[in-house]
């Protein structure tokens, strides 16, 4: 079937609006209200290699290493950094740092993907995971 003249051209025209008010969308709804929309809830923030896992909660966040007793603080709160969040946890028996950027990242490990990219740092040493919403690494295959 032949396009009628200048069909072609609309239609191009056409999607190319669409392409424009798609990127806008995502654009939009990536801003500082969808950010920290995301960092609102609960975040399971993990790493291998040596494994390690931060868990924050609305009330509590916990660091946990394998051989280690747990060290449960109170949630001091996200400090908003450009495309994610820190908390920082002082004081008490492991004080440490936990840095969220918004990132596509995989554990390397299984095949799940996450949303954040983390880095924790805690006794001079610096490691590197990813973190997403329990409800979401949930629904991703188990590893």
């Amino acid at each position: 079937m032949k396009a009628a003249p200048g069909a072609t051209r609309v239609l191009v025209c056409a999607l190319t609006f669409c392409g424009h008010m798609a990127t806008a969308a995502v654009a939009q709804d990536s801003g500082p209200e969808a950010m920290a929309s995301e960092l609102a809830g609960d975040l399971n923030a993990l790493g291998t290699e040596p494994f390690w896992a931060v868990r924050i909660r609305a009330d509590a966040v916990t660091f946990s290493r394998p051989g280690k007793d747990d060290v449960k603080s109170a949630n001091p709160g996200p400090v908003t950094v450009e495309g994610g969040a820190v908390w920082t946890v002082g004081g008490g028996p492991s004080p440490f740092k936990l840095t969220l950027l918004k990132a596509e990242c995989s554990d390397g490990m299984s095949d799940r993907n996450y949303g954040f990219r983390a880095t924790l740092v805690f006794d001079s040493k610096t490691l590197y995971g990813c973190a997403a919403s329990p409800a979401a690494i949930a629904a991703q295959p188990a590893p």
